[in-house]
């Protein structure tokens, strides 16, 4: 077994990721891992920031909660699509393969795994993680959890994959909240696609938000 204990992280109202720990983990410094700035969402926050490190091992896992007045269905693709992005872009890798499965609805949360490869300098690694997203209390604040895991290529799969399996969102998830009049006018009377940006908590880097964009007014005629 790679995997020795678990750390219990609280990162919503009620809700707390559960991370488990390569053996012989060591804490990453705080200075080593990316900042995470959410300041231009109103009311996000990131609530847990982790590295740990163990025998040529990397274990990154950020989460971060944001107000979810906006909420819609389907935007769920759109905020993990803006995690992973933010994920392949702070691994300190690079990739050279992504690969990410189709977003699921597990109970009262939505998850991806991924996986890809890539280089850190000379080094081949391998790249697993999961995304997790879920609404807690009673104003359904979204909660957004990445987790990331970076061995070498050679013998790769069964130290994070063990890791990831035992690794997740935990606690008193609620459902996701009803669509706002806000979002349902303008996803009823829309006539251009709508902008949606998603900052998005990211193992080594991320942030959980959405901002939808109001549909922009025709200019009036001379």
């Amino acid at each position: 077994m790679s995997s020795t204990a678990s750390e219990v992280h609280g990162v919503a109202p009620g809700v707390a990721l559960r991370l488990s720990l390569p053996a012989g983990a060591r804490d990453t410094p705080a200075g080593a891992l990316p900042a995470i700035d959410v300041s231009a969402i109103a009311g996000a926050r990131v609530t847990l920031r982790r590295g740990l490190d163990a025998d040529g091992l990397s274990l990154r896992a950020v989460c971060a909660t944001a107000p979810s007045r906006q909420w819609v269905t389907g935007l769920e693709e759109l905020v993990i699509d803006r995690a992973a992005g933010l994920a392949r872009g702070a691994l300190g890798a690079a990739v050279e393969r992504w690969e990410a499965e189709p977003i699921r609805a597990v109970g009262h949360r939505f998850e991806q795994a991924f996986e890809g490869a890539g280089k850190v300098g000379e080094r081949a690694v391998a790249i697993r993680g999961r995304h997790a997203l879920g609404f807690a209390g009673g104003e359904h604040d979204a909660a957004l959890c990445s987790v990331v895991c970076v061995e070498p290529a050679q013998g790769a799969g069964g130290r994070c994959g063990e890791l990831l399996e035992a690794t997740g969102l935990e606690g008193a998830l609620v459902a996701p909240p009803e669509p706002g009049m806000l979002a349902r006018a303008i996803f009823a009377g829309a006539e251009h696609p709508v902008a949606a940006i998603a900052g998005a908590g990211v193992l080594a880097a991320a942030g959980v938000a959405v901002v939808l964009a109001r549909r922009p007014r025709p200019r009036p005629s001379s």
